[in-house]
């Protein structure tokens, strides 16, 4: 059976922190390989994600693979339903892996993974974005003495799928995590998700008490957050001056999509998104070794 990542369940713990610790381990995150040669990887999205698909594709085709993008918005419901196995077993005939970009990963818990020959990886969801955790693991891991123990991290803004990882990878890295949702939001999905992954978040009400005191700040999505919202949760040098001293800034999205990040922070050291977009492509050329390791050849 080819091997899959949906969310990080799919790697354990064990992995999770091998493959930060081998992605944080490549001298040069641009520099070509060929372990890719001759394999294709299909990227299948259901949503509008330039920066996602230029970073799988970057990964890809500087391992010396090829790349067949398609946008599948419209067939959204055929792929939740029963075409979804006939589809895949169509695919792999062409192709030797899957990138899966908008559609739930709840939606593929009871795919027939025996059935599916190649390997498959959600590169984001609504509901979890597994590689961007473990790329932001390794940033923070950088600027934390190699170690999470104690870290804490703030969460301002609307949920994403970055965040519901986030809670999932408590059951992993010893990171504190602590949220705060606008009040147009329900909270409770995202409550129930900590209780079933049998972790611990702390949820509070306003971004000044989501970021006091904490390690990193992380700027959420804005959502549908309107005008009044926006400058209400805004991320300015006032609110981080909250947090820790030398506390950091990472985007739980592009910054298109964040609550807005005031410019002197965001092109300022303070602000990490340089370095998260360095270490998603570094998590996704491991990955690529892991879920290839079974036919894996010499590199």
């Amino acid at each position: 059976m080819a091997r899959y990542f949906m969310s990080l369940a799919d790697l354990g713990e064990e992995t999770a922190w091998l493959l930060v610790q081998q992605a944080r381990g490549i001298p040069d995150a641009k520099a070509p390989t060929d372990f890719m040669t001759e394999r294709t990887a299909v990227l299948v999205f259901c949503e509008e994600a330039f920066i996602e698909r230029l970073c799988v594709t970057a990964a890809v085709r500087q391992m010396g693979g090829s790349v067949v993008y398609q946008g599948i918005g419209q067939w959204r419901r055929d792929l939740e339903g029963s075409y979804q196995r006939e589809l895949l077993c169509q695919l792999g005939y062409f192709v030797d892996c899957m990138y899966l970009y908008g559609l739930p990963a709840s939606t593929w818990a009871g795919a027939h993974w025996d059935a599916i020959s190649f390997p498959v990886v959600n590169a984001g969801s609504p509901d979890g974005h597994p590689a961007h955790v473990l790329a932001d693991v390794a940033c923070m891991l950088r600027y934390s003495h190699n170690s999470l123990n104690g870290v804490s991290i703030g969460w301002a803004g609307c949920d994403n799928g970055t965040l519901y990882s986030l809670v999932e990878g408590l059951r992993y890295f010893p990171y504190r995590l602590r949220v705060a949702l606008p009040p147009l939001l329900d909270a409770t999905p995202l409550r129930r998700a900590a209780e079933f992954h049998g972790v611990n978040v702390e949820f509070v009400s306003s971004p000044e008490e989501a970021v006091e005191g904490v390690d990193y700040v992380f700027a959420g999505c804005r959502g549908g957050l309107d005008d009044d919202s926006l400058a209400r949760w805004r991320i300015t040098p006032a609110l981080m001056s909250k947090a820790a001293p030398n506390a950091h800034l990472l985007l739980g999205s592009t910054p298109r999509h964040t609550v807005q990040v005031d410019k002197d922070i965001l092109c300022s050291s303070t602000s990490l998104l340089l370095l998260q977009a360095e270490n998603r492509l570094r998590v996704h050329k491991r990955l690529l070794h892991w879920l290839f390791n079974e036919n894996e050849r010499s590199i």
